[in-house]
């Protein structure tokens, strides 16, 4: 009975239904001529998405810049996707990951665990305001 009604009202419904054509975005961040930071977004349904990011060491040169250009980044995407939920999930001893999360909005959610393999990963979150 179940799995008729499965079949029947599959994932396209609700949330997840009108998924755009395209769901990852991926982007490069340079600044005269050198790589700062790689990052992408993966949506999940047409509200939420898993953020990464990845800084190389000169990032570390220019680190007003590479705040301001990633909360930009966050915000355009979501405006510009319309979501109202994205998550990142970092491992619980990167603190300064944890620490730049939070500087951009983040705020830890949950716990996941076995994420990582052996270890857990921390669910964290930045929502749109109103949601």
């Amino acid at each position: 009975e179940d799995f008729e009604y499965l079949a029947e009202h599959t994932q396209s419904r609700g949330c997840f239904g009108d998924m755009p054509s395209q769901i990852d975005f991926n982007y490069a961040f340079d600044f005269n001529d050198k790589l700062l930071a790689i990052g992408g977004f993966k949506l999940m349904n047409k509200y939420s998405a898993f953020v990464w990011m990845d800084w190389t060491e000169d990032a570390m040169k220019n680190k007003p810049l590479i705040y301001r250009v990633i909360k930009e980044w966050l915000e355009s995407q979501e405006k510009g996707l319309g979501l109202t939920r994205i998550m990142a999930v970092i491992e619980p001893d990167f603190p300064e990951a944890i620490r730049t999360a939070e500087h951009l909005g983040f705020h830890q959610e949950s716990v996941m665990r076995g994420f990582c393999g052996e270890k857990n990963g921390l669910m964290f979150v930045r929502l749109k305001r109103g949601a």
